[in-house]
């Protein structure tokens, strides 16, 4: 088991900004990482990552990470939640899976994510045809 630690990772701009992301809970099913530069807990970025395991009848283990990204506004003086963008990359491992396919797997979610046909359908809304 791996010990929560920061996670940085950069952001989409042209010029890439790195995001720090903190352990703000962790627990081995469920860990939080939150992004805390806008010193407003509402428009705090987060990363969750979970595992859930095999067990009793249950032949799969699941991993899943989740990010969250809320947009504020400033409305009659209060800043509030405008919008928030999620995304969810759900892994289904089963018991049997060797560490090298379940490594395949990662690459090919990671790589297929970097892919000009897949980031246009997600950044542009240019749809596939």
């Amino acid at each position: 088991m791996a010990q929560a630690a920061a996670i940085t990772i950069n952001d989409g701009q042209v010029t890439p900004v790195a995001t720090t992301f903190n352990p703000e809970s962790v627990t081995p099913g469920l860990s939080s990482f939150a992004e805390r530069s806008s010193g407003i807990a509402i428009g705090y970025k987060r990363i969750k990552v979970s595992n859930v395991f095999a067990s009793g009848k249950s032949t799969v283990n699941k991993g899943r990470v989740t990010i969250e990204y809320p947009v504020t506004a400033l409305v009659n003086g209060v800043t509030t939640v405008a919008y928030t963008l999620r995304a969810d990359v759900s892994y289904v491992l089963p018991d049997a899976s060797t560490t090298a396919e379940r490594k395949n797997l990662h690459a090919f979610v990671k790589n297929a994510l970097a892919h000009s046909l897949i980031q246009g359908a997600m950044q542009d809304l240019d749809p596939l045809y």
